[in-house]
């Protein structure tokens, strides 16, 4: 493996560990935020973060790419003034953006919760979270900045602070609202979603922090350019605004995904005959399951910070061997890794809501379908974020503007019919997600020529986690009538682990060169050269 796609790899894993955490910190937040405010006031807090996810998919998604992407370009030809300017200018207009977000939730809050006719004790979440777009926009413009460098460790510090905080503060709040006389399930949630707000604060802090420290150390470094003249601000800004319209118009219809099912979903169960009321619980326990699939999504969105300044180098330096290496290896790392959390999501549902979320009616067989649609999701992700880092900006846009049809379709239909009623989310995901990964795909094949390698990156991972379904579900049903619930499903977890870890060693998945670059390889190496010799063994005869 050449040095700089080990690189690339180093840093997809700081970033997808750091994630994983950060993620785990956020279901730990979900879990006492439901059984305070029950399924009602997850439902309040779904369709608010919904809203806001898509406010600031707007403000802090496309410029951060396109710093990310800039800087690479600059750094990969010398010219590290002109990084530092893609910073200054960038900054300024992720500011506005946010600013802008922030305004439109704080001054628009009643105007929202009458046209998507949420319940009045929405009201207070909206304020409490309505400053959070600007603060995030800080974060993610020093976060694009260090990940252009690929510098993944300041972005990983602050994503798990901005957690831990964000879970302390807003569950301490959550429970402080709904003691004694001042109990109110609207200020409950909206101290809970408070502490996302006191979150970004801090990792904005931190990340200043850092950035004055990189400045200091690299102040020299930073002067230096390959340019005979500097770039003109408004040549910077016109190059911003090419990458960033598109990504950032096309991570606002992934947004809207969900904001569309907060808006509709009340209407068309009330024509399947359900209240509004019960809509909303049905709607939290969907939350709930959206929280959980979060998990292993994670890998694909932290892949593809890593991805895009990477792939955007080989790219910049026409490099096109080694930018399909890269392509290919985030494929593989996306389907192995993936495939053991959605198989097992899905084969442990019940078992997991029984331990996180109790009493929740709807969400086990939610769960149960949703974790195979995860795999697709990261799939599609995956291909967009490829498309990007070759400056193909408008392929996803186009993609996923036919993608909303079908989702708000097959949702519009599917959510009316009383017997699939709120299941019909799931089925629109699925769907949606399966068509946006062939189409994606297609069009990466297309301007890359790049080579999927299927039966060792595809069918391998497939029939290795079918079996480490099997087993997982065998030990925990085996075992849950004998020790209960929770040490069943640490059990099975186990089983999991080791099946999987023993399969895609044995199926060949794994080859000795990504085994070495492996954290821990000097003790995993005697195991895999075991199993190796095993599967030599086997298949010899």
């Amino acid at each position: 493996m050449s040095k700089k796609a080990s690189s690339y790899l180093k840093g997809a894993t700081i970033l997808t560990a750091a994630g994983f955490l950060s993620r785990l910190l956020g279901l730990f937040f979900k879990v006492p935020l439901y059984r305070i405010v029950g399924s009602f006031g997850n439902g309040i807090y779904g369709n608010v973060t919904n809203i806001y996810n898509m406010l600031l998919m707007v403000s802090t998604v496309g410029i951060p790419v396109a710093i990310s992407k800039m800087v690479s370009e600059s750094t990969a030809v010398g010219d590290y003034r002109g990084a530092k300017d893609v910073f200054k200018v960038s900054t300024a207009a992720l500011l506005v953006l946010g600013a802008v977000s922030s305004m439109i939730l704080g001054f628009g809050a009643h105007a929202i919760i009458r046209l998507a006719h949420w319940p009045k004790e929405s009201y207070a979440a909206i304020i409490a979270i309505a400053p959070a777009p600007f603060i995030i926009s800080v974060c993610s413009s020093f976060r694009g900045f260090f990940q252009g460098f690929q510098i993944m460790t300041p972005t990983a510090v602050s994503q798990i602070l901005e957690q831990i905080v964000r879970v302390a503060l807003g569950i301490f709040l959550c429970w402080y609202f709904m003691q004694g006389a001042m109990r109110s399930v609207g200020k409950s949630v909206g101290g809970a979603v408070f502490g996302a707000t006191a979150g970004g604060i801090i990792a904005a802090l931190f990340l200043a922090y850092v950035f004055w420290i990189f400045m200091s150390t690299y102040r020299k470094k930073l002067r230096t350019t390959t340019r005979k003249r500097p770039r003109r601000w408004q040549s910077i800004l016109k190059r911003l605004i090419i990458i960033a319209i598109p990504v950032t118009l096309t991570s606002v219809i992934v947004s809207l995904f969900a904001t569309i099912n907060s808006f509709i979903y009340v209407g068309r169960l009330s024509v399947a005959g359900i209240s509004a009321h019960t809509a909303t619980e049905m709607f939290g326990d969907f939350t709930n399951v959206d929280t959980l699939v979060n998990v292993p999504l994670v890998i694909s969105s932290n892949l593809a910070v890593a991805m895009i300044p990477a792939i955007s180098e080989s790219f910049a330096l026409r490099e096109k061997k080694l930018m399909n290496h890269k392509i290919d290896l985030a494929i593989r790392i996306i389907i192995l890794a993936g495939l053991p959390f959605c198989v097992g999501m899905s084969v442990l549902s019940t078992a997991i809501f029984r331990l996180l979320f109790p009493g929740s009616k709807y969400g086990p067989g939610m769960l149960q379908v949703f974790a195979y649609a995860t795999m697709f999701m990261m799939l599609s992700n995956t291909f967009q974020s490829i498309l990007q880092s070759i400056d193909r900006f408008r392929v996803p846009l186009v993609t996923l503007s036919l993608g909303i049809i079908v989702f708000t379709v097959t949702g519009w239909i599917t959510m009316a019919i009383p017997a699939i009623n709120i299941y019909g989310m799931g089925i629109d995901y699925m769907l949606t997600f399966i068509y946006l990964t062939v189409a994606n795909y297609a069009c990466v094949k297309k301007f890359t020529g790049v080579r999927i390698h299927w039966r060792q990156s595809v069918l391998k991972p497939i029939v290795s986690a079918a079996v480490m379904g099997l087993a997982t579900a065998a030990v925990y049903n085996g075992l849950f009538p004998h020790i209960g619930n929770v040490l069943s499903i640490l059990l099975a977890f186990v089983a999991a682990v080791l099946v999987y870890s023993f399969m895609i060693v044995f199926t060949g998945v794994l080859s000795d060169e990504e085994m070495d670059v492996m954290p821990g390889k000097n003790k995993l190496m005697p195991i895999y050269h075991r199993i190796v010799g095993l599967r030599k063994r086997v298949f010899s005869r």
